[in-house]
Parts: C-alpha cells; sequence; structure tokens
C-alpha cells in the first residue's frame, strides 16, 4: 500500500468514525434528557474531561495573541452556548430534529455571519445549498406545528439557538485565526472554570440523584468520545481527504440519526418531516460542491 493509499484509509476510516459519534450523539442526547441529568449536567459532562486535560496546554502555551474576553466569547459560543441548547431541545423534539436542524442548519446561520464579520461571499453553489437546507427546515418547523406534541416547537427553536451559536463559533475562531487545537483547549478549559461552578451552584442538576453508571456513561461518552473523538477526528480527515469530500460525507448524518431514531427510539417520520429532512441533507452535499469561478482560478 502506498503512502498515498494509506493516508486515504485513514481518512476513510476517521470520517466513518466522525459519522458514527455524531450520529450517537444525537441520538443519546435524545435518551439522556428522559432520565435524571438535566441539559446543564451534559453540559458540564461535556467539557469537564478535556478541560482537565487541556488546562497545563494552555497555560503553557497561551492564547494565542487574541485577548481574554475574545477567548471567553469564543468559549461561550462552542461551550453552553451550543451544549445547553442542543441538549435541552432534546426535552421537546425528536432525534432526527434535532440532528437535522444543529448539524445541517449551520451552513444557514454561517452564511451571513460570515459576509458580515470576515466579508465572505457566496459561490453559486453555497446559496443553491442555503436556499435548500432553509426550505427543509422550515418543513420540520411546519411537521413540529402539526404533531401535536406539546413544546415540540420549543425543542426546534432550542435547536436553531444552537446551530446559530455553533456558527458563530466557527466564523470567530476563522476572523482571530486560532487553530483547531488552541479553540477546543479554550472551549474545554473556560467553559469547565468558569461554567461548571455557575451551573453546580446555582441550575438545576440532576447529579445528585443519578447513579454512578449513568453519570459515567455520559462522562465517558460526552466528555472523551464525543468531544476529544471530534476535536481529534474532524481535522485529521480534513487533512487526508479533503475539507469538500470529508464535509459532503458527513452530510448523511441526519438521515441516518432518522432511520436509527424511527427503528430504535419508536419516532416514525412523518412525510413532512422525511422532506424536510431530504431537503437539509440535499442542501449539504451542495453546498460541498466546489465553485466553479474558483476552480477555474486553480493551477
Amino acid at each position: 500500500m502506498t503512502p498515498l493509499h494509506r493516508e486515504r484509509m485513514i481518512g476513510i476510516l476517521w470520517v466513518s468514525a466522525i459519522i458514527i459519534i455524531w450520529s450517537a450523539f444525537h441520538l443519546s442526547g435524545r435518551l439522556s434528557v428522559q432520565f435524571t441529568l438535566t441539559p446543564f449536567d451534559l453540559t458540564t459532562l461535556r467539557v469537564c474531561v478535556a478541560g482537565i486535560i487541556f488546562f497545563p496546554w494552555l497555560l503553557k502555551y497561551g492564547l494565542g495573541g487574541i485577548s481574554f474576553w475574545q477567548a471567553l466569547l469564543i468559549a461561550l459560543t462552542a461551550g453552553p452556548g451550543f451544549s445547553v441548547f442542543a441538549f435541552g431541545g432534546y426535552m421537546f423534539a425528536p432525534a432526527a430534529h434535532g440532528a437535522t436542524i444543529l448539524a445541517g442548519t449551520l451552513p444557514l446561520f454561517t452564511a451571513p455571519l460570515a459576509w458580515w464579520l470576515i466579508n465572505e461571499r457566496m459561490g453559486t453553489w453555497r446559496v443553491i445549498s442555503v436556499t435548500m437546507i432553509f426550505a427543509g427546515a422550515m418543513f420540520l418547523v411546519l411537521d413540529a406545528s402539526e404533531s401535536g406534541a406539546p413544546n415540540e416547537w420549543v425543542g426546534d427553536l432550542s435547536f436553531f439557538v444552537g446551530a446559530a451559536s455553533w456558527s458563530l463559533f466557527g466564523v470567530l475562531v476563522r476572523k482571530w485565526n486560532v487553530m483547531p487545537l488552541r479553540s477546543a483547549a479554550i472551549v474545554a478549559t473556560f467553559t469547565f472554570a468558569i461554567y461548571t461552578p455557575i451551573q453546580l451552584l446555582f441550575l438545576p442538576s440532576g447529579l445528585l440523584e443519578a447513579s454512578w453508571e449513568e453519570i459515567t456513561a455520559q462522562w465517558v461518552f460526552q466528555g472523551l468520545i464525543v468531544f476529544m473523538g471530534s476535536t481529534v477526528g474532524y481535522p485529521r480527515a480534513v487533512a487526508a481527504l479533503g475539507a469538500i469530500p470529508t464535509a459532503t460525507a458527513v452530510a448523511v448524518v441526519p438521515a441516518a440519526v432518522a432511520l436509527i431514531a424511527w427503528y430504535v427510539l419508536g419516532e416514525p417520520l412523518s412525510g413532512i418531516a422525511a422532506g424536510g429532512v431530504t431537503l437539509v441533507v440535499v442542501g449539504m452535499m451542495a453546498g460541498g460542491l466546489p465553485n466553479r469561478r474558483r476552480d477555474r482560478n486553480l493551477p
């Protein structure tokens, strides 16, 4: 096997792992909030392991030229700004809605934020992508209003807020040129140091009532597998395969979650919801297509 083939195989393995991890995140998020732990607890468990691991690294290498307040904003948008609303949404809305909105609508929020903050214009395929994603998201909103489930729209709204927060994080780290490892260290360390004491003292918690088995399972899965796996795995896949193939492959996550949730959680999709998921997935794939004008300028 040549080095090129070996690198490609490594990329395929990492992409496969990321798809599994992210699908499991949405399914476990839907299950977790049905038990003892609150969304605030799950956010703490998500960052406590990484916060402890990254703290010495951040002390040694610092913030990389950004200010304390910039680092705090990065931590808020990718930490509680994302996790609390993501887990909170699963208290009201099904897994398919969460996976589709949280993963699928990122381009919908990123496009205007990138235009505003870093003057990044959209190519033709990006416009098509955002249009399809917006249409799919509206299908899910319509499904929530007609489902008859109490407060399902609250869950969808929470997912939209979480996606917007994560999109802002992504644009900010590009604007301030924060490398992936440093951004992960900032999010984990700042969230653990600042958010966790506030959560334990003032926010609703089920940690004292939850079993050690439940806490340990979430600690290992959210803190080690999801947070650390995504931090290491996604950049590694991009390095091996490229950003466009990686992003396009990850677009299958909403569809995979919808099918698994139907079978495992007993959450069937209505025709409207299925149409929404399909539009978002196809829109995500369209967003991964290269812009023709940009390609013609390549050597």
